[in-house]
């Protein structure tokens, strides 16, 4: 079978494991036998670590590309023209880069995976209070909100940047004429925003999406809820969990805790091990298996922190202390 049928095929298989009709674990076995195939990097990084002929009998046993990579290399699974190139904010250094072969696909998905939470995109009007993101080009998470506000049906939808007055208005407004409403922000400025206008939002619901990198303040993001629900009397608080290198989001309804959507799957290794599986309830790297990578790689080794709660539902720590190791970058240096 030719590459352009096999990838054609995966993707319908993806849509069938939306709907319900496939098991997440047979795709990913496809989608790896695929990768191991086409993408000539993560070819590279299963020679150097010994796994080239593995055959895997669980998703967990799949060997996932250290993040870093993305830094140095274009993921690719096959060669194509990207529609578009993602990046990662650089704060510790060197920035990631994705590449998008199709932007009309990520729209999609990610419409699909937000509707699955909260119903209807257009029934909303977003506002957005991202600044950090809005400052740099190719942001994932801007790219995903912006077409999130053009698929509502209110054109009071918007990103504001330091205009907290202007957005405490129309949050106002929003209350007053019973506009459902969801708020993404950032955490450093949302804190902010709340502790200069001391806004009440009662029938508010707040997206919030991490972001204290930038800021002098370290706070747990337990701490970061409690001060939103104390201060605010907002109607409900969420989280999402997306990055740079994945197409697909997760999101913590009411909670700490990220629900794993449809397409995605994750587990954790020893920290000091990152091919020992983590037993569940134990902190450890947190692996992901993203099955809308199929154009890139679907298996990720993240520098984040989390602990396993259930199959589907992990709690984020915050970044690992030494996310740069040093064997990961002498496989980068094998590989150049």
């Amino acid at each position: 079978m030719q590459f352009k049928e096999i990838r054609s095929g995966l993707f319908k298989k993806l849509s069938r494991l939306q709907d319900n009709e496939l098991d997440f674990d047979s795709l990913a076995f496809e989608v790896f036998e695929f990768q191991r195939r086409h993408n000539d990097v993560y070819v590279k990084y299963l020679s150097l670590i010994g796994k080239s002929s593995i055959k895997p009998s669980n998703i967990s046993e799949i060997p996932t590309l250290p993040i870093q990579f993305f830094k140095e290399y274009t993921i690719q699974s096959g060669e194509w023209d990207e529609d578009i190139i993602f990046e990662s904010s650089g704060t510790g250094g060197k920035r990631s880069k994705h590449f998008v072969r199709e932007l009309d696909t990520y729209h999609k998905h990610s419409a699909r995976l937000f509707s699955d939470h909260f119903g209807d995109i257009s029934q909303y009007c977003f506002l957005a209070l991202l600044p950090g993101y809005m400052d740099r080009k190719g942001s994932s998470l801007i790219e995903m909100v912006n077409q999130f506000i053009k698929l509502s049906k209110y054109n009071t939808s918007g990103f504001y940047l330091d205009q907290y007055t202007e957005l405490h208005d129309q949050l106002k407004i929003n209350s007053n004429n019973d506009i459902p409403t969801i708020l993404f922000a950032v955490s450093f400025a949302l804190l902010d925003f709340i502790e200069q206008e001391s806004p009440q939002l009662s029938e508010i619901s707040i997206i919030e999406t991490g972001g204290m990198k930038s800021s002098i303040r370290e706070l747990t993001k337990k701490q970061i809820f409690n001060t939103i629900k104390e201060r605010t009397n907002c109607a409900a608080i969420h989280s999402e969990y997306g990055m740079t290198e994945l197409l697909s989001q997760c999101y913590a309804i009411h909670s700490l805790l990220f629900e794993c959507p449809f397409s995605l799957r994750v587990f954790t290794n020893e920290i000091n091990d990152p091919f020992q599986r983590q037993i569940d309830g134990k902190s450890g790297q947190l692996n992901i298996i993203d099955l809308a990578n199929i154009d890139t790689c679907a298996f990720i080794q993240t520098e984040d922190l989390a602990i396993m709660h259930s199959e589907r539902r992990f709690e984020l720590l915050g970044r690992m202390q030494v996310s740069e190791m040093r064997g990961c970058n002498l496989l980068l240096e094998e590989i150049k």
